[in-house]
């Protein structure tokens, strides 16, 4: 088991690159690190662009991430570039964890029950129903694409009204 720490308040979440040796934190201190284990030395890379916790940080593609924080933003970072966010998306809600597709949709889970679909360069695609017979009841917790349609769903979302909701999203970015 390996430890690694840094950061200074309590962590969020995690997520691994799909390809590399690299690891993501998301932190409550208001950052999120970028731990790179392809040398015996560890690198790590300190992302400040939040002003509140940051809730997720994912990898997008190969050469992105992803990050969500409760001061209602998202950014998108270039990991050859990491001084500054090359999109920064501005909504109405804390943003929890969120996911993004293969073909880069972000799939952003929000306190007010909102789930809305951006594409990497911070334009917004279209937003899911939220009445109470389409969507969520309560706050929207988080979401996850599938590689597939599963019986026509590729988006699954959970909130705290206890269910989970499956969506077909068809070809909104290729």
């Amino acid at each position: 088991m390996e430890t690694t720490m840094g950061h200074d308040q309590e962590l969020t979440h995690t997520a691994s690159h799909p390809t590399q040796k690299l690891a993501v934190t998301s932190s409550r201190d208001t950052t999120f690190r970028l731990w790179d284990f392809r040398e015996a030395v560890h690198a790590v890379s300190v992302f400040q662009g939040h002003t509140e916790s940051v809730t997720s940080s994912v990898f997008a593609r190969e050469d992105k991430v992803v990050s969500s924080s409760d001061d209602r933003s998202v950014k998108v970072w270039d990991l050859r570039n990491m001084r500054s966010p090359v999109a920064t998306i501005r909504v109405d809600s804390a943003v929890n964890r969120l996911s993004v597709s293969a073909n880069g949709v972000i799939a952003i889970p929000h306190d007010n029950r909102h789930i809305r679909l951006y594409d990497l360069s911070g334009v917004r695609l279209a937003r899911l129903p939220r009445s109470s017979r389409q969507g969520h009841n309560r706050m929207v917790a988080c979401t996850a694409w599938s590689d597939e349609m599963l019986s026509g769903v590729n988006l699954y979302t959970c909130g705290f009204d206890r269910r989970v909701l499956g969506w077909s999203v068809i070809s909104l970015k290729d």
